[in-house]
């Protein structure tokens, strides 16, 4: 007959619940991490766009001295996005005093922030083509 040691086995389903847990917690982290990391360089590069489009217009006779608005648009939404961020931060600073009700609105709009900053991705890409349009609509490149 098989001897089972149930102590020892509610032990191991412990310690596996327990490291799937920090798992979880780690991988929640990355997440966050690799955000920000996007988010550093879609500011860099709005930074860059920001500056080349300062230098195509003065440059360039053709184009508008308006043309500068997109990559600032750019940079005011996701200076937005950084500004909810933060927020969220705040928010889970101090959850121990939040109701159940908060918690839950507060994790819809943590999943919208996630959909924000991959917009942010997008209208990024759409400012470099743009930026592409307008030197190539330059007359002295």
């Amino acid at each position: 007959m098989i001897d089972f040691d149930f102590d020892e086995m509610d032990k191991n389903v412990a310690e596996i619940e327990n490291r799937m847990n920090k798992r979880e917690e780690e991988g929640l982290k990355n997440v966050l991490k690799h955000f920000d990391r996007i988010h550093d360089k879609l500011f860099s590069l709005n930074t860059m766009f920001i500056a080349g489009f300062f230098a195509l217009i003065k440059i360039s006779s053709n184009i508008s001295s308006t043309t500068i608005l997109i990559p600032v648009i750019n940079m005011i939404y996701l200076i937005w996005i950084e500004y909810r961020m933060m927020e969220k931060s705040r928010f889970e600073a101090n959850i121990k005093n939040k109701t159940s009700d908060e918690i839950k609105k507060w994790g819809k709009s943590i999943s919208i922030n996630n959909w924000l900053s991959l917009l942010s991705i997008a209208l990024t890409l759409v400012v470099s083509g743009y930026f592409i349009y307008y030197l190539k609509l330059s007359d002295k490149i």
